[in-house]
């Protein structure tokens, strides 16, 4: 995302690229949006965590003397895209002139280098409810209108489009035999285009698993709505419970507005026990600094409930975490395999105090 998607197009048609490393921005957002203001940025992208943070983190102080009215893109990829979070930063930053049409949700993958699909530039984000029980059950999207829905919503899932192809891509929704499945169904995202990786550098095999006839398999799951992409989760990440597959998104954003959740800082991830025929499901939750030990009995009894009403699935464990505990790729995606790993390893253990 920061090479290809900001670095090149900055040295191809020359202009003014302000980079700010990633820690600097964790430990303080508002350099983020202060960089913005001061240079007058149109384009930044980030993931959704980032914009979580800017928004719970940022004090109104720090904003003074900044205008955000000339950042015309703010692209949010590379994880889940939260509706939710889009709507709070939009709200929270409308006073220093940011514009809810900037936010452009994307979808992109290195394999493709880079971008996929995006948002209609000329219109705000677009996000439909579907029908929770169909999504789960059919692997069928069916849209709700939210006032036929019962208060809480939790018979539907909010999901956000990330837009059509770009020109010269192509894109495809297949099922687990390969064959195409038609709009308003599930399905792995196969995608073709101009900028396709030809493979893995010294991995055939990897290659050939990914790569069939000059489609990649992204191992993505997602449906096409209207001409649109909608994304559901990753096939290889998708929790299987006595026989019903669940996305660990649902999780994760069942809990994610609880008192005492760290803002984007929730996985959710499955192991089969020695001796048990199920798998056991693990929630990983980090609490904000200064939350005390004593409220974390509380914070795990509400996440369970919380899940087990939304999503209808009995979590087995949930573990409350330190902030910054949980593994992150480079641009900010929660590593929900590899925080399995060091918990069952013993090494998923909070980043060293600087």
């Amino acid at each position: 995302m920061g090479l290809i998607g900001c670095v090149f197009p900055a040295l191809e048609r020359p202009s003014v690229l302000t980079l700010l490393p990633p820690e600097a921005f964790v430990a303080r957002p508002a350099l983020w949006l202060r960089a913005l203001g001061h240079h007058r940025g149109t384009i930044s992208p980030a993931p959704n965590f980032a914009y979580a943070l800017a928004t719970e983190r940022i004090r109104d102080e720090e904003m003074e003397g900044i205008d955000l009215s000339p950042w015309r893109f703010a692209l949010c990829g590379a994880e889940t895209v939260v509706p939710e979070v889009l709507r709070a930063f939009a709200e929270r930053f409308a006073r220093w002139g940011f514009r809810p049409q900037a936010l452009k949700p994307v979808y992109g993958l290195s394999e493709a280098a880079l971008a996929v699909t995006f948002a209609d530039l000329e219109r705000p984000f677009l996000a439909v409810h579907f029908d929770r029980t169909a999504l789960v059950e059919r692997g069928e999207a069916v849209a709700v209108a939210m006032p036929s829905m019962p208060p809480s919503g939790d018979q539907a899932r909010e999901i956000v489009s990330v837009g059509r192809p770009l020109e010269g891509f192509g894109l495809e929704l297949r099922d687990e035999a390969g064959a195409r499945v038609p709009e308003n169904r599930v399905g792995r995202v196969f995608v073709a285009g101009p900028s396709l990786m030809r493979g893995y550098l010294d991995q055939p095999e990897a290659t050939a698993a990914s790569l069939r006839d000059g489609w990649l398999d992204t191992g993505d799951l997602g449906f096409l709505h209207q001409g649109e992409l909608f994304l559901t989760g990753r096939a290889k990440e998708i929790l299987l419970v006595r026989g019903r597959n669940y996305s660990p998104v649902d999780l994760e954003l069942a809990v994610a507005d609880l008192p005492d959740v760290r803002r984007g800082c929730v996985a959710a991830a499955s192991h089969l026990p020695a001796g048990r025929e199920t798998e056991a499901v693990v929630l990983f939750v980090e609490h904000p600094k200064g939350v005390p030990s004593e409220r974390f009995a509380v914070l795990r009894a509400r996440a369970r409930e919380a899940v087990l009403t939304r999503v209808g699935l009995a979590v087995d464990t949930v573990e409350v975490l330190a902030p910054g505990t949980l593994p992150r790729t480079s641009s900010g995606k929660i590593r929900r395999g590899e925080a399995m790993q060091r918990y069952l390893t013993g090494t998923l253990t909070p980043p060293s105090p600087t």
